[in-house]
């Protein structure tokens, strides 16, 4: 089984994906890190040359390698969960967290995070900030993340030890 971190931009999802696998003693997968790195260029630099289709294509693919393992986790872009072949392929041997924060948390975890906005595009054309398109990204997105997960689990207020502290907990728990 496989430990699945999803959540909107700004969740957590890396930092605490690797704090699982060191307590885990389980290698930590990040897609969005994969796709950059197999194709040499940052996500930004892979939506001006081939827009989201583009993106979301290499995505898909990268997913489906990385759930076809077994006691990894993984973190997901905060797109991934839209396709539901992606969604199919991580609940069939994992364990899908989506970790959540309210828009001004995503947005001030963000904001203060040079290196996110240099490498990731702004996805929603003429959203007035950077926090109106965090929520509106959120509520057009809400049904898809209820849907891909098996369980939530709130990060705001906490650091992330403690975020992956609770998401350990949650292997012993059944599963539905």
């Amino acid at each position: 089984m496989n430990l699945v971190l999803v959540g909107m931009r700004g969740s957590g999802k890396t930092t605490v994906g690797r704090l699982l696998a060191a307590k885990l003693g389980w290698p930590f997968l990040d897609t969005d890190v994969l796709i950059q790195e197999r194709q040499g260029t940052t996500i930004s630099a892979i939506f001006a040359r081939g827009g989201e289709t583009l993106f979301r294509k290499l995505e898909a693919e990268m997913v489906q390698e990385c759930a076809a393992g077994d006691k990894t986790v993984i973190a997901c872009g905060g797109g991934a969960i839209l396709d539901p072949r992606n969604v199919q392929a991580l609940r069939a041997n994992g364990l899908v967290v989506n970790l959540t924060a309210d828009a001004e948390e995503l947005w001030r975890r963000v904001s203060g995070d040079a290196a996110t906005a240099q490498t990731r595009p702004t996805l929603l054309a003429g959203a007035k900030s950077g926090l109106d398109e965090l929520k509106e990204l959120a509520r057009a997105r809400a049904t898809a993340y209820a849907q891909a997960r098996h369980v939530a689990v709130p990060v705001g207020g906490r650091t992330p030890e403690e975020v992956a502290e609770a998401v350990v907990a949650l292997l012993s728990e059944p599963r539905t």
